[in-house]
């Protein structure tokens, strides 16, 4: 397991009162439902980037496949 750092951020305070709600509901500590959160987004990130250039790919390919296929209909003429 990767070593733990203490870090100090300022939260909103209702956002506080939640996080202490959702703690104390899944008895977990605060600064660990924030791991989480940073964690999922985090995933998040990932998961859009991948999603952008899987797009931009496909979009290439497509332009590629168009290319093609015109060149290919000029040799059957």
């Amino acid at each position: 397991m990767a070593s733990k750092v203490k870090v100090t951020v300022s939260l909103d305070e209702a956002l506080v009162r939640e996080l202490g709600g959702a703690g104390r509901q899944k008895g977990k500590p605060r600064s660990q439902l924030v791991e989480e959160a940073l964690r999922l987004w985090r995933r998040a990130r990932l998961e859009q980037e991948l999603k952008e250039g899987y797009q931009a790919m496909a979009k290439a390919d497509r332009a590629a496949a168009e290319r093609h296929l015109a060149a290919g209909w000029e040799v059957m003429k």
